[in-house]
């Protein structure tokens, strides 16, 4: 009953944000300037890496008490962890923001500094609270939470479009506020926990420590994971200059759609499978491969006709539809990764595996994208080695896996592969409608062939 909770308000979640992420990316594009949308995307880009600064402690709560029942939560250690936490984090965000905005090269890329310096402030404290409900299995709270945030924001938003402000400043300021608003209803949800809880402070910077000490190791695995791509867009930022960053980025934000859906799915199951044994996980493991297998291919068939669309409303940015048809396999393969992947290395606790895999991910993204870069003067380059990092990542991660879970998925892999470069080349060479055609024959064909596949061992 719990599960089908969670799951009815992530999927409401999800649904709104999805309408505010169009109204962000397909609306306010055609709104202001490439200029003042290209800041824009700074301003997101930034706020991707600031949460790091909380050097895994969110993370290590979520880890230490995922899977547990609310009675089984010592309010007396979260609560002093919170606290401590937010003091420690406030005094960094201060240091680092003064460096940060310091070393900013103009006054406009300064606010963009002290803007995200004021949004990791308050995200920091709305994602402790969020990961200690959803580590209960009560992620609808944070659901909600997400619902109120995305909904101030959009509201706010098309005022700021009625009005005609076009500065991109506004919008940045309402991201903070909307976000601000969702982190007061988890203080209000929390507070029957926190009401008769004494804080301790030299408990807090204790329990803090061993929270770090475990979270350490996927805080890290999730940065270097944003980093695969990172890398790539900060060598595009270097090398080509801000405008062709902002169209990039803009392709890269479009893929967000089905990404944002995923993760608040691997939200929800993360806890339940925590509390389940090693059997059923490998029946899960392979339930969730097949079910995979036959949903992701749809991003392929749905953006064709898509992007026919796109291009006749927002003209200005054709060229980053284009990037698109290029870049949708990072979709598909972190899509893939997120569920299957990260779900599974938190489930079993193998976090350092997840990091030394995301580590080996950056170094080949780093280096396909500076020879793209800097040998071939190649945009293209840059992003085929972005995509040919994130598919390097999703299979290697599987076979780490399928040894520990005793499942074997590498002919969903190489099938998955094979769409991709299919995908890629047909777009490339065809008009979109014979693509679509194309990709919706061999998509009946995977179909077809999905019981002839053999996931060993279940």
């Amino acid at each position: 009953m719990e599960i089908k909770k969670n799951l009815y308000y992530a999927l409401v979640a999800q649904i709104i944000m999805l309408v505010v992420s169009c109204s962000t990316n397909l609306i306010l594009p055609k709104f202001v300037s490439t200029e003042s949308f290209s800041y824009w995307q700074l301003f997101i880009f930034y706020i991707t890496y600031i949460p790091c600064l909380a050097l895994g402690l969110n993370d290590g709560v979520y880890l230490r008490y995922g899977g547990k029942h609310e009675s089984e939560l010592d309010c007396k250690s979260i609560k002093s962890q919170y606290i401590v936490g937010m003091i420690y984090q406030i005094i960094l965000a201060i240091i680092v923001g003064g460096v940060l905005i310091s070393l900013a090269e103009d006054n406009k890329r300064k606010i963009i500094m002290v803007l995200v310096i004021g949004y990791y402030i308050v995200y920091t404290g709305h994602n402790f609270l969020g990961y200690i409900f959803q580590a209960i299995n009560k992620t609808y709270v944070y659901s909600k939470s997400i619902i109120i945030d995305r909904t101030i924001f959009f509201t706010a938003q098309i005022i700021l479009i009625v009005l005609g402000i076009k500065n991109i400043t506004f919008f940045s300021d309402f991201y903070i506020v909307s976000l601000s608003c969702a982190w007061l209803f988890l203080i209000i949800s929390i507070y029957p926990y926190f009401k008769n809880t004494p804080i301790n402070l030299m408990l807090g910077l204790s329990e803090a420590i061993k929270s770090m000490k475990i979270g350490i190791s996927l805080m890290f695995a999730n940065v270097c994971s944003l980093l695969i791509l990172g890398v790539g867009r900060q060598i595009i930022d270097s090398h080509w200059g801000l405008a062709v960053f902002g169209k990039v980025s803009f392709s890269l934000t479009l893929i967000n759609f089905a990404l944002t859906f995923i993760l608040q799915i691997s939200m929800v199951l993360f806890p339940a499978l925590r509390r389940i044994n090693g059997n059923e996980l490998r029946i899960y493991y392979s339930k969730l491969a097949k079910g995979l297998y036959i949903i992701l291919p749809l991003m392929y068939i749905l953006y064709l006709p898509a992007q026919y669309v796109l291009k006749i409303w927002l003209p200005n940015y054709s060229e980053s539809i284009d990037y698109l048809s290029i870049i949708l396999p990072i979709c598909f393969f972190d899509s893939k990764m997120n569920l299957l992947g990260i779900t599974f290395f938190k489930v079993l606790n193998e976090q350092v595996a997840l990091l030394r895999v995301n580590i080996l991910t950056i170094i080949f993204s780093l280096i396909s994208g500076v020879i793209a870069a800097y040998v071939f003067n190649s945009i293209n380059g840059v992003i085929i080695g972005m995509v040919s990092a994130i598919v390097f990542r999703s299979v290697l991660s599987n076979i780490i896996l399928s040894k520990k879970i005793n499942v074997r998925i590498l002919d969903i892999d190489c099938l998955d592969i094979l769409l991709a470069l299919v995908f890629i080349l047909t777009n490339i060479i065809f008009n979109w409608w014979i693509s679509c055609s194309l990709i919706v024959g061999i998509y009946i064909l995977r179909i077809s062939i999905l019981s002839r596949l053999s996931l060993s061992n279940i």
